[in-house]
């Protein structure tokens, strides 16, 4: 199958849309010869908790992409990033410079400013606890049963902050079978990973799994002395070479240094209680994201080839700081099931998290130092939720009611140089609490129908308290106003809903439609410049109607689902950059802001369709395809000034995306099996910012990627021999741009071409 990078639009794009419809519907035809009245293969059933409930995948009326931890590990997928690439309508990309986490968006709502003062926009969750930050949020996948990512608000459902989506971690639970794995991977950039599980049983209703990694990879930027490395372009005044050596390497950006553990205890003193408690402890010290400067001052220091960055962590002032992206995590939780009577059952979920996140930045990218930051930024939140589940009528109708409530406090700390004006230390304490009572409700009134209706009260209240110290007198930091000690409060309130209908024709067929509400809290102005810049703003309000089916066609051997949206998002908020308040005659006006605020409204639209095709047995082609189209209706006058314009799109929500998967199972003549695997995902370009411009914006790419796993005839050993990106695609995937206000702006780079085998001992 030849897989051709290819930019779909317009005619073309929908030409396309319409040919993998026809494909998966006609495909029937082609494999007759199977029992139509065959299910499903149950080896690729995967059975989803998204209404409160198990369900298997095609029973539940909701946008979902779930994806086995067998899957995760088969495609040498590590991190939470790698997910987003075979689901439509969803981008995860590393933060830039600025930010330590991830940018998530789905379906053109979410977020990628991680300051402790914003609401992520969609939820992630880690065994159904929600984590309320952006820090911290590149997870690594651990010890996975499966990833569930919901598509579309889930204001009654996941609840808190997801207003785009959801994605959801659910690890392995303990068993007491003596199983486990351990495995070993080396690659390109001397990548070296291990990790292991295993399950013990300690006694007939006691289960102990311990699981944990290890990992490391080299840098694929190189920090170079700009002196050293092009003389030519010294000026009398710039920093002498620092190099040592010919190569006038100083550091790496990109490297990968991180390992944890987990432990989860699961008790069953009877068959109506299920206790099960967890833990983990994370060590992330890894070097920041890989960047390539790409606006700067002074353009002679920009890189003159790929994969180099100038910037040497040094300021002006003598004032220096160690490349990192550092983050320190321990959680501790545990789940209740408690079955009440045979339709009656009580969950209780507490957790607690701790996080401590440092990472630097470097943002004009050159020896000169003139702009440089270090971010330290500790965080703890604590989370208890309560859900009654029952059934009434002997079946006709399932109802889930309960509460949330969450607390989080965390400081914004940090040391900042950009140009002597700004020149302070900030420590700012926030505080975030919210609670929350729901309702969720099934009905059938004739068989094979489903009426859902839900409903969520949320209450948010938020501090956000200011600090900025001179470093160099220990007085507050003064540019036209003392900061020192300002405190700003943001309240409010959210009634969400959800109507929905379903109905499944047949064995082979359901369709549903649906209608919800979202809901992303406001705040307080987490970067005041000066004392009137510390101002709230609202929530974000989101009302979506979606029509999708889910069907198994031809016996199992092949899987189409769909769903086509609409959303009318309300009150998007944006940063001001071009001076504020007011206008520039105003007399509290400052020409340097990055002030949120309500931007005004806007339409989306968009189409989803996923594939899974098997004609013969051992021969798998899986797809997914999406479509987005983002439309301004409204604009304040404030973002008008900032540069959006009615033709500007949401960031980091591209129009088209793709992925496509080939495998097929070679059995051998000792029972072995040997299985080639092609994968490939395209992505169409987009910009990283509210205000669209040339300096954020990401091109299109397609990457392509591929593996050969070996398995024996009892599954206990496998090698998995890949090379990812494999046409060595130089592509970015994220931008920090803030060249209006300074002048500058960075890109994340992507990893070029990198081979990796893997041995597995299963056991």
């Amino acid at each position: 199958m030849a897989l051709v990078s290819m930019k779909l639009r317009g005619k073309a794009g929908a030409r396309l849309l319409y040919a993998v419809s026809a494909m998966a519907l006609a495909w029937p035809a082609a494999v007759q010869a199977q029992n139509e009245s065959d299910t499903v293969d149950n080896d690729r059933e995967i059975i989803v908790t998204a209404q409160f409930r198990e369900q298997r995948l095609q029973d539940t009326p909701i946008a979902i992409t779930a994806i086995t931890g067998e899957a995760l590990e088969s495609k040498g997928m590590s991190s939470v990033a790698d997910v987003a690439s075979v689901a439509p309508n969803v981008t995860i990309s590393q933060g830039g410079a600025a930010f330590s986490g991830a940018a998530v968006f789905i379906r053109g709502i979410g977020q990628y400013d991680s300051n402790f003062a914003l609401e992520p926009g969609v939820g992630i969750y880690i065994d159904d606890v929600y984590h309320g930050v952006m820090v911290g949020s590149m997870f690594d996948l651990l010890d996975l049963d499966r990833v569930e990512i919901l598509r579309g608000p889930q204001g009654t459902l996941a609840g808190k902050s997801s207003i785009g989506g959801a994605v959801k971690l659910f690890s392995r639970k303990p068993q007491g079978d003596g199983s486990g794995y351990i495995s070993a991977t080396y690659g390109s950039y001397d990548r070296i990973e291990l990790r292991a599980a295993y399950d013990i049983g300690l006694s007939d209703n006691a289960f102990l799994r311990v699981s944990g990694f290890t990992k490391h990879r080299d840098g694929h930027v190189k920090i170079l002395d700009f002196a050293c490395d092009r003389p030519a372009n010294v000026l009398p005044g710039d920093p002498p070479t620092q190099a040592n050596g010919d190569d006038c390497k100083l550091g790496t950006l990109g490297g990968i240094k991180s390992s944890g553990i987990r432990a989860a205890f699961r008790f069953v003193p009877s068959e109506d209680l299920e206790i099960n408690l967890f833990g983990s402890i994370i060590r992330d010290d890894s070097e920041p994201a890989g960047i390539e400067q790409t606006s700067t001052p002074e353009p002679r220091f920009l890189p003159d080839r790929n994969y180099v960055f100038y910037g040497t962590y040094n300021a002006i002032t003598g004032w220096s700081i160690r490349p990192e992206a550092k983050t320190h995590s321990e959680s501790v939780g545990g789940q209740i099931d408690w079955d009440v009577s045979d339709n009656l059952r009580l969950t209780s979920i507490t957790a607690y998290e701790n996080i401590l996140s440092e990472w630097a930045q470097d943002l004009d990218g050159t020896p000169l130092g003139d702009f440089l930051t270090f971010n330290r930024s500790p965080y703890h939140q604590f989370s208890q939720e309560l859900r009654l589940s029952g059934e009434a009528g002997n079946g006709f109708a399932e109802y889930t009611i309960g509460g949330y409530y969450f607390d989080s406090k965390g400081y914004v700390a940090a040391r900042t140089y950009s140009f002597p004006a700004l020149n302070w230390i900030q420590d700012d304490p926030v505080t975030n609490e919210s609670k929350s009572v729901f309702a969720h409700l099934v009905v059938h009134p004739v068989p094979n129908m489903s009426l859902i209706g839900g409903i969520r009260y949320t209450d948010d209240k938020k501090t956000y308290q200011f600090s900025r110290i001179n470093p160099d007198t220990g007085l507050p930091a003064d540019i036209t106003g003392v900061l020192e000690g300002v405190k700003g409060t943001y309240a409010g309130d959210s009634w969400d809903y959800r109507l929905g209908v379903d109905y499944r024709f047949s064995d082979q067929l359901m369709v549903y439609a649906n209608f919800s509400t979202g809901y992303k809290g406001g705040g307080i102005n987490p970067r005041p410049f000066i004392p009137p810049q510390t101002v709230p703003f609202n929530p974000e309000r989101l009302k979506a109607y979606e029509i999708g089916f889910k069907s198994d066609l031809a016996g199992g051997a092949v899987r189409l689902n769909a769903a086509a949206f609409l959303n009318k998002y309300r009150g998007i908020m944006l940063v001001d950059t071009n001076g504020y308040p007011g206008e520039p005659t105003d007399p509290d006006w400052f020409p340097l802001s990055a002030v949120p605020f309500n931007a005004g409204n806007a339409d989306i639209k968009g189409v989803e369709v996923e594939t899974v095709l098997e004609p013969v047995p051992g021969l798998l082609f899986s797809g997914s395809l999406s479509y987005l189209d983002f439309e301004y209706t409204k604009l304040d006058p404030n973002a008008i000034a900032s540069g959006v314009t009615l033709d500007s799109t949401t960031p980091f929500s591209p129009k088209w995306k793709w992925s496509a998967q080939l495998s097929y199972e070679i059995p051998l003549g000792n029972g072995a099996t040997l299985t080639p695997l092609v994968y490939a995902d395209f992505m169409d370009d987009l910009y990283a910012d509210f205000v669209n411009a040339p300096t954020n914006f990401v091109d299109s790419r397609t990457v392509l990627n591929a593996n050969l796993a070996y398995r024996t005839a009892d599954k206990d050993w496998e090698i998995i021999a890949g090379v990812t990106n494999l046409t060595d695609k130089h592509y970015y995937t994220a931008v920090f741009d803030i060249s209006a206000v300074n002048g500058t702006a960075s890109q994340v780079v992507a990893r070029p071409r990198e081979f990796f085998v893997s041995l597995r001992r299963n056991f």
